[in-house]
């Protein structure tokens, strides 16, 4: 390579001309990293992603934090938190004349490529949503088939790659009259008014199933190592079977949200959540906003898991029935 300035030859990986110090090409950028190489327990950067342990510079894979605004009132946020090595929650929002279409996936960590799992899974139940309502099926049938539409796409992955990919998925439909929910596995979906929530999904987990049969009482089963543990999942070592539903009408005023367990895992009651919800939206003017005071708030409780936020604000809101007590 030659210099520009002093046309002296030069080695074309310097940076620097050595013979008049002439900067000859910009720096490269750093590949992006899933934290910097000193990493030792919770990692800091400054506001230009420089280290504050070793000063190195470190670009985050994109997914590690992404942001989506449909409109002001449309939005979501997910991000990898502080204690995990990748983001594997994903998230998928859209919309269909007048329907809002919210799907939230969080990977199974144990599982491999759960980050492909989450994306193939909230991705083929958004295309399932919009196809199913272009087609004049139903919201409630939509939502249903978007989950199975994922759960094939899920089980695809595996067996192209001879694994098992993992995750959760809530689907969501909402319009100015009617709202529509289809889950498996823990992944939530409240209904947030101006003076309470309500959580509108039931959590496949040990714990539901085990308070469900009524061997413990909740104190002794949430003291469980396996509290948290998955029963359905969408992946091809399960057999999902249907997805549980929720329909209602919209009466009133309200916030949909749906959120993964890095979110819920720190609100975790319907009083948590709403007032979590309440004093976000104080300090913010859109659904974007709200969605990241919510994901900063999880990783100020310390982040130990990927957390994801999708909203829908509605001017017009309902007063929905609790399928089950959480």
């Amino acid at each position: 390579m030659q210099c520009p300035k002093c046309v002296a030859l030069i080695p074309d990986e310097d940076l620097f001309c050595e013979s008049c110090g002439s900067r000859v090409q910009a720096e490269p950028e750093p590949e992006p990293m899933a934290e910097c190489p000193c990493f030792n327990g919770v990692q800091e950067l400054d506001e230009e992603g420089f280290c504050l342990q070793c000063g190195r510079r470190v670009v985050r894979p994109a997914e590690d934090h992404i942001e989506v605004e449909l409109s002001p009132d449309f939005a979501g946020v997910s991000d990898r938190g502080l204690h995990h090595h990748s983001n594997e929650d994903r998230f998928a929002i859209g919309v269909h004349e007048d329907w809002r279409l919210l799907v939230v996936c969080d990977g199974v960590s144990s599982s491999p490529e759960a980050d492909k799992a989450a994306a193939q899974a909230s991705q083929s139940a958004l295309v399932a949503m919009q196809t199913d309502l272009a087609n004049d099926s139903g919201a409630l049938d939509a939502v249903k088939n978007s989950v199975k539409a994922a759960s094939e796409a899920v089980a695809a992955l595996g067996l192209r790659r001879g694994e098992a990919p993992s995750t959760t998925i809530v689907s969501a439909a909402v319009s100015a009259q009617q709202i529509a929910i289809a889950w498996i596995g823990d992944s939530r979906a409240y209904w947030i008014a101006s003076d309470k929530a309500h959580q509108l999904t039931a959590d496949h987990s040990w714990l539901n199933m085990i308070l469900e049969r009524g061997e413990v009482d909740r104190a002794e089963a949430q003291r469980s190592r396996n509290a948290h543990a998955l029963t359905r999942w969408l992946g091809l070592d399960s057999d999902p079977g249907e997805p549980d539903t929720f329909a209602g009408d919209i009466e009133r005023e309200g916030i949909l949200l749906l959120c993964s367990d890095g979110l819920w895992n720190y609100a975790d009651t319907d009083q948590d959540m709403s007032d979590l919800v309440r004093e976000s939206s104080q300090s913010a003017d859109t659904s974007l906003e709200i969605a990241r005071h919510l994901v900063d708030y999880a990783i100020t409780q310390g982040g130990r898991d990927n957390i994801t936020a999708v909203l829908m604000r509605r001017a017009e809101a309902f007063e929905p029935e609790v399928p089950n007590e959480q």
